[in-house]
């Protein structure tokens, strides 16, 4: 039978390594994410859509200034979102009416989609309180936001806009 007393808890553990949960990196990233998300849907509210939504509408608005028709496919792959996941949000956007839905005219298996003039005016309106959402959210780093914004994209495997110090493995 284990004595609870003689045995070590996680939180001692932690501190006895040198590593707290509360401290890592990894949970900050997560809380943050979690604090921001709720301001996210908080600002939403009022359009009735979700932020995954949002993605889509502006990720459509954008593929839709490049070309004339949009697959689904390619709209999830510029939104960097699951193909199956974005065909479930594009279902309810046709619901909510905000975008429409027609065979692609190459390949019959594939759907092209394009904003309503609904879906153009809420997701402009959206942009807008997201902007703010992210202005206010982000407002502590205040000059440093382009720095954090590169280490967040050199985190996520991408090329840094602009060059990022970061230390070598190796140390």
């Amino acid at each position: 039978m284990n004595d609870l007393r003689s045995s070590p808890n996680e939180s001692t553990m932690a501190l006895e390594e040198g590593w707290a949960a509360q401290q890592s990196p990894g949970f900050l990233l997560w809380n943050l994410e979690n604090l921001w998300q709720r301001e996210q849907r908080r600002a939403l509210r009022p359009f009735g859509i979700t932020p995954v939504q949002l993605l889509l509408l502006s990720g459509l608005a954008e593929k839709t200034i490049e070309q004339d028709s949009v697959s689904q496919v390619e709209l999830a792959r510029h939104c960097r979102t699951d193909p199956m996941m974005t065909s479930q949000v594009i279902r309810t956007l046709l619901r909510l009416r905000l975008i429409e839905r027609t065979r692609h005219h190459r390949d019959k298996r594939a759907f092209t989609v394009c904003l309503t003039i609904e879906g153009h005016d809420i997701r402009r309106r959206a942009e807008t309180a997201m902007r703010r959402v992210d202005e206010q959210f982000f407002a502590p780093l205040a000059k440093n936001i382009p720095a954090f914004t590169n280490a967040l994209r050199l985190l996520a495997g991408e090329r840094p806009r602009q060059r990022v110090q970061a230390a070598s493995r190796n140390t």
